[in-house]
């Protein structure tokens, strides 16, 4: 499969992932350099109207090139994660293959089993927050496809199951086709004792590449509902749009697209800490979910004081992109742009924000965070 191929070929060559690195910032700078002379020039109506233009093409650029580069980052996130040694994959034939290792970035999205309600049967959604115990593949029965519960899911970005796996828990009749650029998270995947062949199907594919990248394993309107939770945030904006058309393209008539991700309101996008307040302050709003993780490339939350808590994700590559230290792209996004997106590709239905407050206790530090959740029909 292309995807397969691109994704080995990323986890095999880091040095090219450096590069094409390097070439993201380099296209940031050049952003930041013309939005300083838009301002120097901001006499000048027709100069800073260039400018402009000239920043927001390069923006759009070094969010492309981050976009492309995707797939080695994300390889070189979860090889970090799982102790592999990236210094000599370049040169070793056998540790460049995919390392069925624990990776440490799994965080149990057990909030799902309320947001994701399309999914839940009955008995979960009378109570969401009761524990779920872990699946034992050994004593469970495979899932009924004849039953009112069975659903067929597409998880995109799935990484090492931190949504696959609260929902099929939750869900025992739900089949997961499970997806991710990186090798190493789905090798780590497919190793956690919890994987199911007869529940799960997990693979590797990069979703960047071309109109319909899923084509040869997804079968078109085969699936009921497709998850991105914190995926969709690592593509700039016409790699978006096509992917929205592959959900399309993959979802049966009135599936649906359950969608988690970041906002552009959330105090990760923007300087200094505007969204925390330090021990018995006041300030900030409440609501969302419980225990809400964040996405797979940033921590829980703060690790500063309130006063001067700097929480960007990395470097700004132009508007509200950014691209964290190891290579990954974030993109914090609005509720009209998204709902543009679906509705463009022939989709109904809303997306809205929601937030909740993380709290660090160690410093005495409340933030709150902001996503965006939608649900959308085919």
């Amino acid at each position: 499969m292309a995807g397969a191929m691109a994704g080995a070929a990323a986890m095999a060559s880091p040095l090219r992932g450096r590069v094409r690195g390097a070439k993201v910032l380099a296209l940031a700078e050049r952003a930041r350099g013309n939005g300083g002379a838009r301002h120097r020039a901001s006499a000048s109506s027709s100069s800073s109207s260039s400018s402009s233009s000239s920043s927001s093409s390069s923006a759009s650029d070094a969010a492309a090139a981050a976009t492309a580069d995707g797939a080695a980052s994300w390889e070189r996130f979860y090889c970090v994660h799982s102790g592999k040694d990236l210094s000599s994959s370049s040169s070793s034939s056998s540790s460049s293959a995919p390392r069925a290792a624990s990776v440490r970035a799994f965080k149990d999205r057990h909030y799902l089993r309320r947001e994701f309600a399309d999914l839940m049967p009955a008995s979960v959604l009378a109570d969401p927050s009761a524990w779920v115990p872990p699946l034992t593949p050994s004593s469970l029965p495979p899932p009924e496809t004849s039953s009112e519960d069975h659903k067929v899911i597409l998880e995109l970005g799935c990484g090492v199951g931190n949504s696959a796996f609260p929902l099929m828990r939750a869900n025992l009749n739900l089949f997961v086709h499970a997806c991710d650029c990186s090798p190493t998270a789905i090798a780590s995947l497919v190793a956690n004792p919890e994987y199911d062949a007869r529940r799960c199907h997990a693979f590797v594919a990069d979703l960047s590449e071309g109109d319909a990248p899923l084509r040869g394993v997804i079968g078109d309107a085969s699936v009921d509902a497709v998850t991105g939770v914190f995926f969709f945030s690592a593509l700039d904006a016409a790699t978006f749009r096509r992917v929205v058309g592959e959900c399309r393209r993959a979802l049966k008539p009135g599936g649906v697209v359950l969608f988690r991700d970041y906002s552009v309101d959330d105090v990760k996008n923007g300087g200094r800490a505007r969204g925390t307040r330090g021990k018995g302050g006041k300030g900030g709003t409440r609501g969302g979910g419980e225990g809400e993780g964040d996405g797979e490339g940033e921590g829980e939350g703060g690790d500063g004081d309130a006063g001067g808590l700097d929480l960007t994700p990395g470097e700004n590559i132009g508007g509200d992109a950014w691209v964290r230290p190891d290579g990954t792209l974030a993109v914090f996004t609005d509720e009209t742009a998204v709902t543009e997106a679906f509705h463009s590709a022939g989709f109904t239905g809303e997306c809205w924000t929601v937030t909740h407050e993380v709290v660090n206790r160690k410093l005495g530090v409340t933030i709150v965070r902001s996503f965006l959740q939608g649900r959308f029909v085919k």
